[in-house]
């Protein structure tokens, strides 16, 4: 009788630190770019000429990264809890690996539905109080 040894992948391979040096390379470039005057990255913007769902996070996180929070959350309040919701996960990661692991399939598409639904409602909330404009409904 033979048996196949289980091969484990170490959890902080090198393609994931190199992702994640990545994403932090393009939120250092981005938030150089985030002033009013920057260039229009969003391609909604650019075919509506109003503001999508997330417009607003690239200058959130430049002021973010320039440690101001106030400003940040005035610019688009999602970051501020995606990202709070990103650290009670490390923490739940960090802590309990093994329940985090078994719930996260469970909890991965209501995380996600509520998520968007929350990105939505806070950007229907800024078209109707006018913090951002909408061309495209004759604001």
């Amino acid at each position: 009788m033979t048996t196949t040894a289980t091969i484990r992948r170490p959890l902080l391979d090198r393609r994931y630190l190199r992702l994640a040096g990545g994403a932090l390379a393009a939120f250092v470039a981005l938030s150089a770019l985030s002033t009013e005057g920057g260039p229009v990255l969003c391609p909604f913007r650019r075919c509506t000429g109003g503001y999508c769902p997330g417009c607003g996070m690239t200058r959130s996180a430049g002021r973010l990264a320039h440690g101001d929070a106030a400003a940040s959350w005035e610019q688009h309040p999602y970051l501020l809890l995606a990202l709070a919701q990103l650290a009670v996960i490390g923490a739940a990661w960090r802590l309990a690996p093994a329940v985090f692991r078994h719930r996260m399939a469970s909890l991965l598409l209501p995380a996600l539905i509520v998520n968007l639904a929350l990105l939505v409602g806070i950007w229907v909330a800024r078209l109707l109080d006018g913090s951002i404009p909408a061309p495209f409904l004759g604001g």
